[in-house]
Order: C-alpha cells, then structure tokens, then sequence
C-alpha cells in the first residue's frame, strides 16, 4: 500500500459551517483509521486547513477515499491536494 499527504485548505468563511460539521468528519476520520487506512490527521491551529495522511493502493483510490469525506461532499474544503508520500524516516516510515 502506498502512502499519500492530503492537505486541506479551508476558507475561513466557512468556519461556522465546517464547526457543524465535524462531527461527522470525526466519524468518518474513525472509520477510516478502523480500517487501518488513516495514518495520522489533524488541523492547524490557526485554521486555514488540515494534513491527513492515508495509505491506498494508488492515487486513484487515495481521491475516492477523500472524496467520501463529508467536510468534502458538502462543499467545505476550499481547495485540496494529494500526494504520493516517500517516507524515509520516523513512525510512519
């Protein structure tokens, strides 16, 4: 399985919005690290997005992954990327 850096932008507009949401993210969040998918994932702290990082047989089913993310269906991810990871070193090498 590969590995892929997701990183979220989100437009602070939406803060509100994103807040009653996140619920919802967090289940989804639960499900994929239930699975063993999710390795690590969290927002920086002063709001303009989040790093996931997930592992996927390749990128096609790395963006079908993210997709299902409900911050992402509805519209509350301003911008998005996603990127095959070479870890070298550290826990999650």
């Amino acid at each position: 399985m590969a590995k892929f850096l997701v990183r979220y932008t989100y437009d602070a507009a939406l803060a509100d919005d994103r807040a009653t949401q996140l619920d919802d993210h967090r289940e989804w969040l639960a499900a994929l690290d239930a699975r063993g998918d999710l390795l690590t994932a969290g927002a920086f702290c002063d709001g303009t997005g989040a790093v996931l990082a997930i592992v996927a047989p390749d990128a096609a089913a790395a963006a079908s992954t993210m997709d299902a993310d409900p911050l992402w269906t509805r519209g509350l991810v301003a911008d998005r990327s996603i990127d095959e990871w070479n870890v070298r070193w550290g826990p999650l090498a």
